[in-house]
């Protein structure tokens, strides 16, 4: 009888693995998928699964699209990312992690489900919003890896996992987490050089 409940267990997990979550709407360039019901290049049309890693090339482009909330996902060129869809009480919830590179998503404004970004040392909760997150990582200066956030509609809560402070921003306003649990609010477009400045503390 155990063994019955341990193959029943096993199979309800490859199943719900095996499930697409989403779906590819659009692709340039050479974007490879890493699953665990496929791998390769994703082309237009291609289903995405949960728990699928993401890793764009240096000139590629990918959009996509959740299914449960048609939250719809732009990733740009060196960006590498995971997708999932956690379910809760008969509700599906979309997120994804962002190891690197920039992505912009824009929720559907009939929805009424919370969004989650994991970025290293961030995480954004967003409502009905449309929003830029990028993770840069430079290995010779810590202090300037970060993540920055830019809302350009609605309004998002940021927790440093580091500090474990808040902050919320709202349409057209930019915040910077760094990896040493610090928020820096910048005026939206900031060039790189002024973030790079002000990170340093010049």
């Amino acid at each position: 009888m155990r063994h019955l409940v341990s193959v029943f267990i096993c199979l309800t997990v490859v199943f719900s693995r095996s499930e697409s979550i989403a779906i590819c709407t659009e692709v340039k360039g050479k974007v490879l998928r890493e699953g665990y019901v496929r791998d390769g290049y994703i082309r237009k049309g291609d289903p995405i699964y949960h728990g699928d890693k993401i890793i764009m090339d240096g000139d590629g482009f990918l959009s996509f699209m959740f299914i449960s909330d048609k939250t719809v996902i732009d990733i740009y060129e060196n960006t590498v990312i995971k997708v999932f869809s956690k379910s809760n009480d008969s509700r599906s919830q979309s997120n994804i992690a962002l190891f690197g590179g920039k992505v912009i998503v824009q929720m559907n404004e009939e929805s009424n489900k919370k969004f989650i970004l994991d970025a290293p040392s961030s995480i954004a909760i967003a409502s009905v919003a449309h929003f830029i997150t990028e993770y840069k990582n430079d290995i010779l200066f810590d202090n300037l890896s970060y993540s920055m956030f830019t809302s350009l509609t609605g309004e998002i809560e940021i927790e440093n996992t580091v500090s474990e402070n808040f902050m919320n921003i709202r349409e057209g306003e930019t915040v910077v987490s760094t990896r040493d649990g610090k928020f820096f609010q910048l005026d939206t477009f900031r060039d790189q050089t002024f973030i790079e400045n002000t990170l340093r503390g010049d």
